[in-house]
């Protein structure tokens, strides 16, 4: 028995997810102001986050080459936005001796939350061309 895929809800639930998981990321990276232990988890947890969203993007770019477009255009600025944005953040906080190091994290995973929402709510029910 062959089963249709329907990605576009694959995307849409991967999105959620990706808000779920970077709205812990920005909890997290709150945390990791008081707790040192925390700040080396948020590494590695932002790092994941940045390979989930890495997925999205791949599944959302096969959507639209499909034809399949997100109903206003600034959802895929959104969507860049939370990529970049987590990669500046690994390379600011690179550079940094780590007590300040962290600093670049939250900001980050603050701002990268943001994009996600934004990204979430733009792109709601992508509509085909």
């Amino acid at each position: 028995m062959l089963v249709a895929i329907d990605w576009v809800n694959v995307h849409d639930k991967v999105g959620f997810f990706i808000v779920v998981a970077a709205l812990v990321g920005a909890v997290v990276a709150l945390v990791s102001l008081v707790t040192p232990l925390v700040g080396v988890v948020l590494k590695l947890y932002l790092r994941l986050l940045l390979l989930a969203v890495a997925v999205q993007i791949i599944l959302g770019a096969g959507l639209y080459i499909g034809g399949h477009r997100a109903p206003q255009e600034l959802h895929y600025l959104y969507g860049v936005g939370v990529a970049v944005t987590l990669g500046i953040t690994f390379a600011v906080s690179r550079r940094t001796p780590w007590p300040v190091s962290k600093l670049p994290l939250v900001a980050g995973a603050i701002i990268a939350t943001v994009f996600a929402v934004l990204a979430l709510v733009s792109g709601g029910g992508s509509a085909s061309a």
